[in-house]
Parts: structure tokens; sequence; C-alpha cells
């Protein structure tokens, strides 16, 4: 990575970045006397200070990666995320003040039919749902520039924590408020259900939380559209019959993701309540196998030995949401509505954004670097996020979303 060291080559670099105009820049260098500073850092600080830019797009800029930093006219201003598949930003639009995600596509990902396919699938997953408690998705779009495709999805940009970072900053929450954040997530499930989509990867990380309480669902990369449809025909192309994440699938998922119904999701959703209670998966083993195996075959230990508070109603409730068979689960999330409702109480939730930003650029950071060493060593796994194995395969990057993954974060691992 080639640092920018000196104040003109700074100065350069924003301009071609797209960010500041010549004018914006030939104003703010007189103004702020830019020319006289002794290197690019003393300037960025100087324009990060001023609210020019952003402490992301200073950082970016003084390591001389500045290309992306407006994605089709829209300026990125902060990293909000990161994933196997690529990156989500804060971004200004296009002649406004209005803030928006965008999530957007890893660029050694961009060539690859199999990983743009599924990137486009929960984008197609997104825009038919429109609920208070599920992140909507507002547009699908590619963008080309001298340096290629750019895949990208334009999305509501709510500020809150996820469910990992929730229970970082609160360990253990109450049982009051997990039942509430329960329920809103159920209510969206219950939404999404009857417009005919699993959402098949139900887990901590994909449920937001603001600072008013309410929660919502992100991340429908897994929805099962129709099997008769785009995806399941890719599916089965690709060999994708089993996706999800192995701390919190269901039996029958883990055996064939579309052979299930809407019942899976009620079971990761109690796998969920009761990691939210505990800070612990269901079964804290090793192997991805052993976990799968602990799903069909084992009971995880016992929520009232670790949350003695905990109402025995409830945590018979969180047992039948975790039963082995469908059958013996609540038929609808509407009925986990139903029942959980009598339990929640809404809180507040207190965190300081920027904090939570800092981690995540961190985690994205270290991500985005081990890419970048991929890349260059011409790793075939560059674009992969996954910590467990393929179960006996190796893995394609267009394969990526297929596995089903080992997510331990609940139990101490950082998870990046």
């Amino acid at each position: 990575m080639q640092m920018v060291q000196a104040t003109d080559e700074f100065l350069t670099s924003l301009g071609k970045s797209g960010l500041l105009s010549h004018s914006e820049i030939m104003l703010a260098t007189a103004n702020y006397g830019l020319q006289a500073k002794s290197c690019a850092g003393e300037v960025a600080d100087v324009l990060v200070n001023k609210g020019i830019l952003t402490e992301f797009q200073a950082s970016r800029m003084l390591q001389g990666e500045y290309r992306d930093l407006i994605i089709d006219g829209y300026k990125v201003m902060y990293m909000l995320g990161s994933g196997g598949m690529g990156y989500v930003y804060a971004a200004q639009e296009p002649d406004s003040e209005w803030k928006v995600a965008l999530k957007v596509l890893a660029e050694n990902l961009k060539d690859d039919r199999g990983a743009v396919s599924r990137f486009q699938l929960e984008a197609q997953a997104g825009l038919r749902l429109t609920h208070p408690n599920i992140v909507r998705t507002l547009a699908i779009k590619k963008a080309e520039n001298i340096y290629g495709s750019i895949h990208y999805v334009v999305m509501e940009l709510v500020q809150g924590v996820n469910l990992v970072e929730l229970l970082e900053l609160r360990r253990p929450i109450s049982y009051a408020r997990a039942a509430d954040i329960i329920m809103q997530v159920a209510e969206g499930l219950d939404y999404s259900h009857k417009q005919g989509l699993i959402h098949r990867d139900i887990k901590p990380e994909n449920l937001l939380v603001r600072s008013n309480g309410s929660a919502k669902i992100l991340d429908f990369g897994l929805a099962m559209l129709d099997e008769n449809g785009e995806e399941f025909s890719m599916a089965m192309i690709h060999g994708q019959n089993c996706v999800g994440t192995a701390d919190f699938i269901a039996p029958e998922q883990a055996a064939d993701s579309y052979a299930i119904d809407s019942r899976a999701d009620i079971y990761s959703l109690g796998c969920t309540f009761y990691s939210a209670l505990t800070c612990k998966v269901p079964f804290p083993t090793k192997s991805v196998s052993e976990k799968l195996e602990a799903h069909r075959t084992k009971q995880p230990r016992p929520i009232q030995e670790v949350r003695p508070d905990v109402p025995d109603r409830l945590a018979k409730i969180i047992r039948k949401m975790m039963s082995k068979k469908p059958e013996d689960r609540f038929s609808s999330a509407a009925e986990v509505v139903e029942y959980v409702k009598p339990f929640a109480t809404r809180k507040v939730v207190n965190f300081d954004w920027d904090k939570v930003l800092g981690k995540r650029a961190k985690r994205a950071e270290r991500r985005r670097l081990k890419r970048l060493l991929n890349q260059q060593s011409g790793s075939s796994l560059s674009g992969s996020s996954i910590t467990g194995s393929a179960i006996g395969s190796r893995v394609h990057p267009s394969n990526i979303e297929t596995i089903v993954n080992k997510d331990t974060r609940l139990d101490g691992s950082n998870g990046s």
C-alpha cells in the first residue's frame, strides 16, 4: 500500500477522488493555508477538523486509495460494516443531503458470476419487503468507471448496533429487553414469510437494534424465493444445497436448505433468543460437523442454569422454538409474537455510535487488507469470510454463501 506523504500529492489525489471540486480545493487551500502544511497528514487533519472530510475519507486518501470514495455519484462518508461478499458504507446521495447505506460487492468478486447472482438475488428479495422491522432495500445498481464495474445496492441507513454488539455493551441483557427484540424480529419474519420469503440466516449479527429499542432484520442474502425460480436453478447448478450459519441453523435446513418452510427461521430465532439471554451459542463445540450433529441430536444447556431469573414459561417458549422437529415448534412467526409479547419491554439502548463505527472499521480494515494480500498472492479464497470448513470440499468464491459457516463470536472470538 502506497502511503501519501507530500502535501501536493494529497491535494492532487483529493481532486481525483471527486470529493471536492477544483474550486472547493482552491478555497480550502487559501482559507486554511494548506500549501504551507509540511505533510499530507497535517492537511488531512485540518480538513477533518473543519468538517470538510470525514476521518474515513481522510484515512483512505492518506493510503492513496481515493478512487472508490465516489460511487456513481454517491459520496462515501464512512464504513458501516463488512462481510464475506463486500462492504457496507454510509453515503450521501447525489445532489442532496440524504444519507443512505451502500452495500458494495467486493472488487475481487465483480467478475464472479455466482457471487454477482447471489448479490443481486439478495437485493431482489429485499425490494419485495417493506416493513418497520426489516431494513429496506431501495435500489439495485451497477456503475461503470475507468476501473471496471461496481455492483451495489442502495439501502435504508440504520444507526443501530447488532445483537452481538449489544451484548458486548450490556452483558447480560434483561429477559424483557431480549423478548422485545425477538418479538419485533418475529413480526418482521411473519411479514416476510407471508411474502413467500424465508430468511434462512437469522442470527445475532443479522439483527439491528436502534437507540429507541426498535429492531430490524438485515441481510436477506440467503432468503429462499421460489424453488421454481432463478435462485433454485442457480443453487442446483453450483451445488448450493446447504446454507446458513452453523450455530443457529435448523436441523432440517442443514440437511437441505430447499426442503424447509418458515419454521426453520423460528428455530434460528429460538437459538438467537437463547444466545441473547446466555451470551453463549446453544452448542459451543469446535467443529461445524459437531455443531450440526448437536442441532440434530442434543439439547442445549438449560437457560435457567445460566439465567435463573428467566421465567419458566419463557424458557419453555424458547425450548419449543428450538424443537428438533418442525411440527413441534410454533406453526408461525405470528404465534411466536403472541407468546413472547407478555414478557417484552421496550427499552432505550445507549451506545456511542462513533465507537461502534470505529470497532467495525478496524474489523473491516483487517478483512480488506487480508483480501488485498490474498489477491496479490493469487489465493482462490480472497473473497471468503467463512470461518467454518466446506464440509469435505474446497471452496470456490462462487460458492461463498453456500457453506454452513461457523459463527462463535458469542463465545469470545472476534468474528473478524
